[in-house]
């Protein structure tokens, strides 16, 4: 780590920055002493291989477990991270079902330490067991504190696809939040990997589409089925956490988990964590990872994949889950410029929503977004185009081929002239384009030039 971490343009959010609480009331169960076994062997296959240069760095609280809330900002600043989620542990199967190790309001508690650093990741966890419409509830009610985001870890409870969780699924859609789920294995019993597989996300994606689901931890070891479930449902996310540190110390492993991440659903749906759990060396060993990594060409040259860029970063680092969270990543949370505003406050807070409610909201939304027909050489294809206009500037996003190609920089004249450029995202990679056209009462003639030939782009 070489430079100011507050300089190197990649605003971080980690979605899974766990808070332990009190263990010493709970330790004598056997199943939690089972639980921190695991722990254990968890850390050989993490660190071996770590380079000594990177090991001296570490500072000896960065290896001591900590339930203080200022270990966790202390990380955060030490490495660069703007925001972190704060999420507790349930493991309520390590207890025999008798007690929680932290509970959201202990997040909550933690979260008010630091509001411009910190939001609550609540656990609504486990779902089935305490009772659907209980779940259901408890979404509600820190939803109606501002919480945008939301963990279910299944291992605890059922499997992720079980019927009887469809009442949960579709509320959390209607409410809008993000819900991460833990995917692939259970890494730690008594959780069972049985109920946690990539496939069974399949299903629910599939019957609630508009869903934002991030599966944690890539699906490991299961990534290949995990890209394969997010190639074809858009809405579901693929989240790094656990994984980063193999940047340092198996960088190749990390090449093919990440590269093969990118081959199936692009940098525009992949999302940082560290899955820290107490310990600064987590929150910095993902944090280096990802900011020194390069895939190496070697393997580039093999598998066909392609180099990681600074962009590709500053979206898996904080960008994607940005936009899903409503967060403005252009400007830092930490360092001399930090902005300390609260990201707790009631103004942005996702309100309760209901289909009516989202009916008469869509009525009253200005009408800068336009239906249009794309010739291409496979024919003619349905997209959308976003227009903003502030004076001669113009910027917008494109849609098409379930791809958002946003551009900036455009220019329109008082006659309707409109001139911009930017790259459109395709199967087969990235297309530079320059438009050039009119966009006269609501309606958009122009062309777009590529490599690819000539495409015209028409309202509907």
């Amino acid at each position: 780590m070489n430079h100011n971490v507050w300089e190197d343009g990649f605003f971080k959010i980690d979605p899974e920055c766990h808070i332990i609480g009190d263990m010493g009331p709970i330790n004598h169960f056997p199943g939690v002493q089972m639980w921190w076994n695991a722990i254990d062997g968890i850390m050989r296959p993490t660190i071996q291989g770590a380079p000594s240069e990177y090991m001296s760095t570490l500072e000896p609280w960065e290896l001591q477990k900590s339930t203080d809330p200022e270990n966790i900002l202390r990380a955060m600043d030490k490495y660069g991270v703007d925001v972190a989620c704060i999420l507790p542990e349930s493991m309520m199967d390590t207890t025999g079902y008798s007690s929680r190790w932290c509970t959201n309001g202990d997040a909550w508690k933690a979260v008010q330490t630091h509001p411009d650093r910190f939001i609550i990741n609540p656990n609504i966890s486990p779902i089935k067991k305490r009772g659907v419409q209980n779940a259901i509830w408890e979404m509600e009610y820190w939803v109606d504190k501002g919480a945008k985001i939301f963990k279910y870890y299944s291992p605890e409870d059922t499997y992720i696809n079980d019927p009887e969780l469809w009442p949960f699924y579709k509320r959390a859609e209607e409410l809008g939040v993000v819900l991460c789920l833990h995917a692939g294995f259970s890494w730690v019993p008594p959780g069972k990997s049985k109920y946690c597989y990539p496939t069974q996300i399949d299903d629910v994606a599939r019957d609630f589409p508009n869903l934002k689901i991030v599966a944690f931890h890539m699906g490991y070891p299961f990534t290949d089925a995990m890209n394969m479930v997010a190639l074809g449902h858009p809405n579901v996310y693929l989240c790094l956490s656990l994984l980063v540190p193999w940047a340092i110390s198996a960088p190749y492993k990390f090449a093919h988990i990440l590269g093969e991440a990118i081959r199936f659903v692009g940098p525009d749906r992949i999302i940082w964590g560290t899955d820290s759990a107490g310990y600064g060396a987590q929150i910095g060993a993902a944090s280096i990872g990802l900011t020194d990594f390069q895939i190496p060409e070697e393997l580039q040259w093999k598998y066909g994949y392609l180099p990681l860029s600074d962009e590709d970063k500053r979206k898996i680092f904080g960008g994607n889950l940005g936009k899903l969270l409503g967060i403005d990543t252009t400007k830092r949370r930490g360092g001399p410029n930090a902005v300390t505003d609260s990201l707790n406050n009631h103004a942005t807070k996702i309100p309760l929503i209901t289909p009516k409610t989202q009916e008469k909201e869509a009525s009253q939304m200005p009408k800068n977004e336009y239906d249009v027909s794309i010739s291409t050489p496979m024919g003619d294809m349905d997209g959308k185009v976003n227009l903003n206009i502030d004076g001669n500037a113009l910027s917008g996003t494109i849609f098409f081929m379930k791809n958002e190609n946003e551009f900036t920089g455009g220019s329109i004249d008082e006659n309707g002239n409109i001139s911009f450029k930017g790259d459109l995202k395709t199967p087969v990679g990235k297309i530079a384009y320059s438009i050039d056209g009119t966009f006269v009462d609501g309606k958009i003639d122009a062309v777009a030039k590529t490599k690819m030939g000539d495409l015209a782009i028409k309202s509907k």
